[in-house]
């Protein structure tokens, strides 16, 4: 069959036509692709990832999403609400006070280093804390008398390992909590920078520790505990048992080998922490209820500026089949799959069942815009 010049042409156009666009599409993606972003902060509402091998994954447990440490390489895909197995998860990362040590908060780092080093403040702490802090201890170990003597009377015993002839109640209640700074690399937009956290650690000499098991859970007067104390005192003093290097106890934990460890796996989940795109590059966002089989959902549409589509493409270019948090505040509260190539200015988040929630999401973008 001959085909007539009109045709020929109209064909030929769009030929051209349909190579243009995939030439602007395939240009368009590979400008994108090669662009280079400095990395940005947390914000009140953040677009948040998790680098693919580093160990961790995300969950969906009760329509909230969570970020676990898992024994396997991360996979992104796991959202069901029933979660990983649980021996597959250690741990839970403390979402809110990582994104505040992305910013270089010192006091949120002081918590996380705790946190994710199983250090946090938990029933066996002591009811009254007495506070050392690292550059007061030091100042006792050197040999300030008045600072020395305090310690000693805190901790009812003498930095050498012996006991003090009497017992005073409340050092054996509460010991001392050693307060001590850890330094943590933090990526802060773009530049390495050294945030000093605060660490606290309950210390009770081993001896005081003997004579607390001794009365466990048993209903003991004051004398009894008394007489438990003279019994291990007599051990230490007439050399039936060793002594503690209380010295060495103390210094041992305030140590630059201990601070450099402590800081290892905090500076490994940060540096596994992606902001893709913080609420400044955030336009506006809505809302719509779904009526569907299983009930009432919501889908939430939130409008990007062009950097925050630029951002997000590129970020979702390599990682489908991962996973991407929606937080707020410090609350992750979606964690969608990315099916495809984010390539769009608009970014929804379908079957959302919290209608407050995510109402309050809305709000939270557009009244900052405003």
């Amino acid at each position: 069959m001959k085909l007539r010049s009109s045709t020929k042409i109209a064909i030929g156009f769009t030929l051209i036509a349909a190579g243009s666009i995939y030439g602007y599409q395939f240009a368009m993606k590979k400008a994108i692709m090669g662009e280079h972003f400095e990395p940005i902060v947390p914000d009140s509402v953040d677009l948040v990832g998790i680098n693919a091998g580093t160990g961790f994954r995300i969950i969906v447990v009760n329509e909230m999403a969570q970020l676990v440490e898992s024994s396997t390489a991360f996979h992104g895909s796991e959202s069901e609400d029933s979660g990983a197995t649980e021996g597959a998860i250690k741990k839970h990362i403390p979402i809110k006070e990582m994104l505040n040590v992305l910013k270089g908060d010192p006091h949120a780092l002081g918590s996380f280093i705790m946190k994710v080093n199983d250090r946090d403040e938990n029933d066996s702490w002591p009811p009254v804390r007495v506070v050392w802090t690292a550059e007061r201890l030091q100042k006792a170990l050197n040999g300030d008398k008045v600072e020395e003597a305090a310690l000693v009377r805190d901790l009812n015993m003498n930095l050498d390992g012996t006991p003090l002839p009497t017992l005073r109640r409340a050092s054996l209640e509460n010991g001392i909590v050693i307060d001590y700074p850890v330094a943590v690399n933090v990526d802060i937009r773009g530049k390495v920078t050294k945030v000093v956290g605060r660490v606290q650690e309950p210390y009770k000499p081993m001896l005081v520790q003997t004579v607390e098991k001794k009365y466990e859970d048993k209903q003991v007067t004051e004398d009894t505990i008394r007489g438990y104390y003279a019994e291990e005192a007599n051990k230490a003093l007439t050399g039936k048992k060793g002594h503690e290097d209380i010295r060495k106890a103390i210094e041992t934990r305030m140590s630059a080998e201990n601070a450099k460890e402590l800081a290892r796996y905090p500076e490994h989940i940060l540096d596994s922490a992606i902001v893709v795109v913080n609420g400044s590059l955030i336009q506006s966002a809505s809302y719509r209820p779904v009526e569907n089989s299983s009930g009432k959902t919501y889908d939430l549409t939130i409008e990007l500026t062009d950097e925050g589509r630029r951002r997000l493409w590129q970020y979702s270019e390599d990682r489908v089949g991962t996973q991407i948090m929606l937080i707020k505040d410090g609350v992750a509260f979606a964690a969608p799959v990315i099916n495809h190539e984010l390539a769009q200015g608009e970014l929804t988040i379908t079957q959302m069942r919290d209608e407050r929630s995510v109402k309050d999401i809305v709000d939270t973008i557009n009244s900052h815009k405003k």
